[in-house]
């Protein structure tokens, strides 16, 4: 072989080399392109979210009527039960200004009273207006009162009807009434019993307890105190969602 071809056949050897390493340093360069194209379209996603979200926050700072309603139902659910609360509180308020001022101007504050609590409104009434020492027939005088609040019933028929007899601790054994477990029952089934022959009242909401003396207002040591532990409470309380 002559010299002149050994140098063409180097020459021929250094092309092909040089492709080669071109054609590695071109494969290199488009792997690398591949591998970083998952990054351009996370970074288009993101774009794509931060524009929804601003153009959603105008949308909805500009809506007006059922539109903007619709947005804000949602945001706006934990203050409706807020409101729902505090217009049973306002309704449990009138109801008891109502009572009181029937009270006072049939002039027998001594003998009734009324108090709301977080759960209910509580009339109570006391034996001497009610009923007959050891006896459960409503007496006439209860009447004015037993109207008025029937009355405030049947215009509140979002509200339950308790009604609760109570008793001192005097014992009692008579035909109708063996003790004062059955005559705090009577008691407080007559006054239910006048709300729904003379009012009408649906029974449904209409329910009754007997504690005979159970529940005490006060210590039973003295006559003054057992006087106040003979009663009958009449409590209003809202019907639960």
């Amino acid at each position: 072989m002559n010299k002149h071809s050994v140098r063409e056949t180097l020459s021929d050897h250094d092309i092909s080399t040089r492709q080669f390493y071109s054609q590695l340093i071109h494969q290199s360069e488009s792997s690398v392109d591949s591998e970083s194209n998952w990054l351009i379209t996370l970074s288009d996603v993101f774009t794509l979210l931060l524009v929804f979200m601003t153009m959603f926050i105008i949308t909805t700072k500009n809506s007006t009527g059922p539109e903007k309603s619709l947005l804000q139902s949602h945001w706006n659910a934990a203050p409706v039960v807020e409101s729902v609360g505090h217009e049973t509180e306002i309704i449990k308020t009138r109801i008891m200004n109502e009572l009181v001022g029937s009270i006072k101007t049939l002039d027998m504050g001594d003998a009734v009273s009324v108090l709301a609590t977080s759960r209910e409104v509580i009339v109570t009434m006391k034996e001497q207006i009610t009923f007959r020492p050891a006896d459960a027939e409503i007496l006439t005088s209860s009447e004015p009162v037993l109207d008025n609040i029937a009355d405030i019933i049947s215009r509140y028929p979002d509200f339950l009807v308790e009604i609760v007899g109570h008793t001192d601790n005097i014992p009692i054994s008579t035909a109708l009434y063996p003790s004062n477990w059955e005559l705090s029952v009577a008691r407080a089934k007559n006054v239910l019993k006048y709300f729904i022959t003379h009012h009408f009242i649906d029974s449904v909401r209409l329910s009754i307890k007997g504690y005979a003396d159970q529940k005490p207002l006060a210590p039973n040591d003295s006559a003054e105190n057992r006087a106040k532990n003979r009663r009958v409470e009449i409590r209003l309380k809202e019907i639960e969602a």
